[in-house]
């Protein structure tokens, strides 16, 4: 029977269940790096029966180092295991192999294939040992100038591609986090949703009996107002109030595009 005090230091070194560790030393005959290795080895087959588990906790960060940014979204099933060591050095493994990366990336299944048996080595290892399901909730690799915001929490995140002030840019990424906005202009709108919205407002404006000539300008006031909480320099802006986003937006300031990271 395996010693106790060899169980818990296994525990500690694998974050592996107690009845794991006790099994896995019992095997090895007390000799706790062959333990490891076993439940590495069982690891394989418990990453599989745990892959279909519902994953609702999360970590999220951006990292921009040497004119690169990257972004890794790490899902598991619990938060007690996002605030473990384990998790946290398993996080940090990945991101290594992300910052290694060329060109632009978005998206797990286009990362080299090299890198994704790499990552799937780590993550088959970590089921094994951890006893729930993690993986991969989002990738992105980037070279272009983008600002990066970790909300404290590392639960949201947001990207700003921009060129000029980083200030404007730092107030936008704070905007988008918050806010979840959909589009950047009133313009990336679907034709169909705004065709929709058109038509239903111009059918309650003829049941007002409004006047006909009235009717255009009523509607396009009253688009302008659905669609603002979707539209990123539409929105009121979360610093002033008084003022919406795109009042924040001056001089060479150029904003191409924005993401949003969350569950």
């Amino acid at each position: 029977m395996a010693d106790m005090n060899l169980i818990k230091q296994l525990r500690e070194a694998t974050f592996a269940p107690l009845g794991d560790c006790k099994s896995a030393l019992d095997e090895a005959n007390g000799d706790i790096e062959r333990a490891k290795q076993i439940l590495k080895e069982k690891g394989i087959a418990k990453a599989w029966k745990k892959a279909d588990r519902e994953t609702n906790e999360w970590m999220i960060q951006i990292v921009t180092e040497n004119g690169k940014t990257v972004v890794l979204k790490l899902l598991c099933e619990t938060d007690f295991v996002v605030k473990n060591d384990h998790f946290q050095t398993l996080f940090v493994n990945i991101l290594d192999l992300l910052k290694k990366q060329d060109g632009e990336i978005e998206g797990y299944d286009n990362l080299p294939a090299d890198t994704q048996a790499a990552i799937t080595d780590l993550l088959t290892s970590f089921v094994g040992t951890i006893g729930e399901n993690v993986k991969i909730g989002d990738v992105l690799v980037t070279s272009e100038h983008v600002y990066g915001y970790n909300h404290p929490g590392n639960k949201v995140a947001s990207l700003i591609y921009y060129t000029g002030d980083e200030t404007i840019a730092k107030k936008l990424a704070l905007q988008v986090a918050a806010m979840d906005p959909t589009y950047l202009t009133f313009d990336e709108v679907p034709q169909a949703e705004k065709d929709a919205a058109t038509a239903r407002f111009t059918e309650e404006l003829k049941a007002q009996w409004k006047p006909e000539a009235m009717i255009p300008q009523i509607v396009a006031g009253k688009l302008n107002k659905e669609f603002a909480e979707d539209v990123l320099l539409e929105q009121e802006s979360i610093h002033d109030n008084t003022k919406k986003v795109k009042d924040m937006v001056s001089g060479d300031f150029q904003i191409s595009k924005f993401k949003r990271f969350a569950i």
